[in-house]
């Protein structure tokens, strides 16, 4: 009898921790390798081959990127000083305008460099609540290396930033802002930024 409840407890522990969070569980390169492997799955699906297929394919893409990434994070961090400067009202603009900018952006580059390639899943360091995972991508003529950023939160690991060949994508937002602002003001690269997104629409 007590060795019945002890089963019986266990298989609750398990299910209850499968409940709560999977993410939880997984290791920085697991979930990588599982956001690439879906990704790859929809490059790969012949039900989705094609141009007339490409807008679906950008659809499903672009949804794993928004669930894949800290935007409220990479905002701030984006804008450097200048998230501390601004008004609770243009924070509220700024963050869905620039986290639906980015996922424009990576989902086209998704689309166009990441087809049937060989992904090595090289190197992985933790600290402190944070990881890195070191990949390549390996075409005949050539090996990109792609590292990726992320923390923990709640519900798991999130992204924060992408290197791709030794370029910081989060790094690249953050110097393309600092200018616009320098020169003309938070102001206009806000307008200017709700000005892309409408055009995307």
């Amino acid at each position: 009898m007590k060795r019945r409840r002890i089963w019986i407890f266990s298989l609750a522990l398990i299910a209850l921790c499968s409940w709560i969070s999977p993410a939880l569980a997984q290791s920085p390169t697991d979930y990588v390798r599982g956001i690439l492997n879906k990704v790859m799955t929809i490059q790969t699906d012949p039900a989705l081959a094609g141009p007339a297929r490409e807008t679906q394919r950008s659809q499903l893409i672009h949804q794993i990127i928004e669930r894949s990434f800290d935007f409220p994070t990479m905002a701030r961090d984006a804008l450097g000083p200048t998230y501390g400067q601004i008004s609770g009202g243009q924070r509220q603009e700024f963050t869905p305008t620039f986290s639906y900018l980015f996922q424009d952006s990576y989902t086209r580059m998704v689309l166009k460099f990441l087809l049937k390639e060989n992904i090595t899943y090289n190197r992985e360091s933790r600290e402190d609540g944070k990881a890195r995972v070191d990949t390549t991508i390996v075409r005949p003529n050539e090996s990109i290396p792609v590292a990726y950023m992320m923390h923990q939160t709640g519900g798991g690991w999130l992204l924060y930033d992408v290197n791709v060949d030794g370029v910081s994508i989060l790094n690249n937002y953050r110097t393309q802002f600092s200018q616009v602002i320098r020169t003309k003001g938070f102001g206009f690269l806000l307008e200017r930024m709700k000005s892309q997104r409408q055009a995307i629409k």
